[in-house]
């Protein structure tokens, strides 16, 4: 089982981000746990490395994407950031942080 967690501050986007890994899971016949964070500070308070997968948004209210992810990296050097978001102009700076990819919304 991997262990993905969605860190999005719209509600309908990490629904949607929830209900793409559901049918992948169903298509794939692999499992998955889903953890949701509403923001950057969610995830980062008490952080323990048991994520494969970390899919962040950049722009949230209190801390944002790539501030969380900077944090994850220095505490979790093997888990895999994704960024998914409208701020392209971000990329290069997600790269330094060994960010996977970007994908743009809308997903």
């Amino acid at each position: 089982m991997y262990h993905i967690a969605i860190v999005e501050d719209e509600v309908s986007f990490a629904t949607q981000l929830q209900e793409y890994l559901e049918q992948y899971e169903e298509e794939n016949d692999v499992r998955f746990k889903i953890s949701v964070f509403g923001d950057g500070a969610e995830i980062l308070e008490d952080y323990q490395p048991l994520y494969d997968i970390i899919l962040l948004d950049i722009e949230m209210p209190k801390v944002n994407g790539m501030k969380a992810a900077e944090e994850i990296r220095a505490q979790d050097a093997d888990v895999t950031l994704m960024f998914i978001t409208n701020m392209a102009n971000y990329a290069i700076r997600g790269y330094e942080v060994g960010a996977l990819d970007f994908v743009m919304k809308p997903i």
